[in-house]
């Protein structure tokens, strides 16, 4: 951390990752006007499609958030995001999970290698492990990424379809008595990214095959879609 950050931390405290606050109350990443907003938003999960639920939708908090998961070094920030949410025992998304056959695959949304060797952890690792202790679920490091597809940040529907098409493959067998395979992902949009992954495992083994994110993202307009991407850029 650079001397000038530090010193700043000393004297008015760290800054909350939501509304950039200086404050000594942080829970450690956001002030309790922040938290209050996220468990908020954490008790009214979206589900774009039968089978999949995100434990939140976008907002300019949880895009933050993700954000800074992803891009600023804070892995920690996805155990945090999941017990926020209603995926803890006893909550709505935790009884959409129960009502699934077990045992239950948590499959992360393989990163290709270079991006890995950039960042240095793969953030859907984190969401995978994190809700695997909510749910009691395993995790299973089956599938692999064939080639580098690129953002999709700035791509229409179609071309996000095509960009991830016959990217995964299995390199394990999905192991014998597993009846539901739950795809983790940060942020659905199109769905495309996790359908293609869907689809490779169902080359192998008929398996239920649901789909978990952190984040629910609307499609927007092309003007608004090209301003956030100014402000965030999503793989």
């Amino acid at each position: 951390m650079p001397l000038i950050r530090r010193v700043s931390n000393f004297i008015f405290g760290s800054s909350c990752l939501g509304c950039g606050l200086f404050t000594e109350k942080l829970d450690p990443w956001l002030c309790p006007n922040c938290r209050e907003e996220l468990v908020s938003l954490g008790k009214e999960p979206y589900y774009p499609q039968e089978d999949v639920v995100c434990l939140y939708s976008m907002n300019p908090l949880t895009r933050r958030l993700v954000h800074a998961l992803k891009y600023h070094h804070m892995p920690g920030l996805a155990s945090y995001l999941v017990k926020q949410s209603a995926a803890c025992r006893g909550k709505e998304v935790f009884l959409w999970f129960d009502l699934l056959k077990k045992p239950f695959l948590l499959i992360p949304i393989p990163l290709h290698s270079s991006r890995f060797r950039e960042r240095g952890y793969n953030q859907t690792d984190k969401i995978a492990y994190a809700l695997a202790n909510q749910i009691e679920g395993s995790v299973f490091h089956g599938v692999s990424r064939r080639s580098f597809s690129g953002s999709q940040t700035k791509l229409s529907v179609e071309d996000r379809k095509c960009n991830v098409a016959g990217v995964f493959q299995l390199k394990k067998k999905i192991p014998k008595g597993s009846s539901t395979c739950i795809i983790i992902d940060d942020v659905y949009t199109t769905g495309a990214t996790t359908k293609a992954c869907s689809y490779a495992l169902l080359q192998e083994k008929r398996v239920d095959v649901k789909i978990c994110t952190l984040l629910f993202e609307k499609q927007v307009s092309a003007t608004l879609d090209l301003v956030a991407d100014h402000v965030v850029e999503w793989d």
